[in-house]
């Protein structure tokens, strides 16, 4: 228990939230038990060695309530009633809906590793799979970390908070684009939110395809009309009719 549970990490804010609740309940039932054991072992003594019954007898019912307590506790705690693997996947169900790229994302991929440093990864990723999907996206559509033409997946990861190689594992194995693919689809959603802004009433292309974390404007250019369909003027015009 005090390695695999009361003393184990979490990378990021929400998988600590939910070791710490887990380490919680458990240390409760092992107190719990711990004094009940107690209480028996101590009557046997007294039993065994002096040849009568323990006093207090009459007081069983504390037990009882002890019992009754840690039963209540298991009932109102789906983490232990059901196991958390079991809980975890419960909730994912209703989750991954929420996520705003829920197309490019893959929760449960059938996959065979042969590679030992990603069965590790798997181990301790795939449990918490959706935690870290939303953490990327809510870092993602905050877009400033994106704005800068030189980030790197290490710079995702390190203002995430956990190693680069989950960051590389969970692209590799749980999204249907790569990593240089997702920062390219990040900036265009950007540059999307920029025109509905009527940035560019006041500012040229090149000047946004810059202020999104594109080098030049060809790459963006590209990029967008990969993405959206259509050029980023066409956009821009379509929207200021529909403005209009």
């Amino acid at each position: 228990m005090k390695i695999n549970v009361w003393t184990k990490k979490g990378e990021i804010k929400a998988i600590k939230n939910q070791k710490k609740l887990i380490s919680k309940w458990t240390l409760f039932l092992f107190i719990s038990l711990i004094l009940v054991s107690i209480r028996v072992l101590s009557s046997l003594f007294i039993e065994v060695y002096y040849n009568q019954n323990t006093k207090g007898h009459s007081y069983q019912w504390i037990s009882s309530f002890i019992w009754l307590l840690i039963l209540i506790k298991i009932l109102i705690s789906p983490e232990i009633l059901y196991g958390y693997n079991a809980l975890n996947r419960k909730i994912n169900e209703n989750r991954n809906t929420n996520l705003i790229l829920n197309k490019i994302w893959k929760i449960a991929p059938n996959i065979n590793l042969n590679n030992a440093q990603h069965l590790v990864l798997k181990e301790k990723i795939d449990t918490n799979i959706l935690t870290y999907i939303e953490e990327i996206e809510k870092l993602s559509f905050e877009y400033e970390l994106f704005r800068d033409s030189k980030m790197t997946i290490s710079d995702l990861a390190s203002k995430l908070n956990i190693p680069k190689s989950h960051i590389s594992y969970i692209f590799k194995y749980h999204s249907t684009i790569s990593f240089s693919e997702y920062k390219k689809a990040i900036r265009i959603r950007d540059a999307m939110k920029y025109i509905e802004l009527n940035y560019l009433k006041n500012n040229t292309l090149e000047s946004l395809s810059k202020k999104v974390g594109f080098t030049s404007y060809n790459p963006f250019f590209t990029s967008f009309k990969e993405i959206s369909g259509v050029s980023p003027l066409e956009y821009y015009k379509k929207g200021k009719v529909e403005f209009d």
